[in-house]
């Protein structure tokens, strides 16, 4: 089929220049990409807030189930479905959530949005809005990695009211960052939770700087490298306490 051309004046889905320069550079998995751009485009033309789409809604379109289709014919579109959308939540380009239906005591519909300052914002309302009516939802176990990397290093167990940020730290920034993260807070006596998030978004925004001769290359991560922890000490130092 020949493409006459987009017309003037067509709307436009704007993209993160992260995603074109630096994420699909390691995108191998086509679904990946699929799902990550058919929720872009699907999340910009949300006009209010909070600004998320159901899961299962994006999983119903027609045109990403027939890219997904042609992209991915060796699987079925909703196994590719799941593998994208699983694949771009763990590498931190979209991130989850769920909430209770109204007036349903167990039914729960999971959200999507963009791993930006709006859609954290977005997900994060969207928690503290529960149904009035809503039975406690019951919190999902954490895993082993977290909980024995949390316990390790501040001597105690997760305060249960930290446990789902804990889950979505773990999911966001991997085992390996969330490790080095609580062992850096730990080098410098602050046993904060606040302290250990305060470094993994500053790992994230500015990229891991080489702290001491002795540097190790971090797992998973190109191009970037461990910090020495200490030095970085006095930037942190309102975050010693929880």
């Amino acid at each position: 089929m020949s493409f006459d051309g987009f017309a003037s004046g067509a709307p436009a889905t704007p993209l993160p220049q992260a995603l074109l320069r630096d994420l699909t550079p390691q995108m191998s998995d086509p679904a990946e990409l699929v799902v990550t751009l058919y929720a872009v485009e699907t999340l910009a033309r949300v006009r209010r807030f909070p600004r998320l789409i159901a899961r299962a809604d994006l999983q119903e379109s027609r045109p990403l189930i027939e890219t997904l289709a042609s992209l991915c014919p060796d699987r079925e579109v909703a196994g590719a479905f799941s593998d994208g959308i699983e694949a771009a939540i763990q590498r931190g380009t979209l991130i989850c959530g769920r909430s209770q239906r109204d007036g349903a005591h167990h039914d729960w519909i999971d959200w999507i949005a963009l791993n930006d300052q709006d859609g954290r914002r977005a997900m994060s309302a969207t928690a503290a809005m529960p149904s009035p009516t809503a039975a406690p939802r019951p919190r999902e176990p954490l895993a082993s990695g977290a909980t024995s990397i949390w316990q390790d290093a501040f001597g105690r167990a997760v305060p249960p009211i930290l446990a789902d940020e804990l889950i979505a730290a773990e999911s966001r920034y991997g085992v390996e960052w969330l490790r080095d993260a609580f062992r850096e807070a730990a080098a410098n006596d602050a046993r904060s939770w606040r302290y250990v998030c305060a470094i993994l978004e500053r790992w994230e925004s500015e990229g891991r700087q080489p702290g001491s001769p002795a540097v190790e290359a971090d797992h998973g991560r190109p191009g970037t490298v461990r910090s020495a922890g200490r030095d970085d000490a006095s930037r942190f130092s309102h975050l010693f306490r929880e």
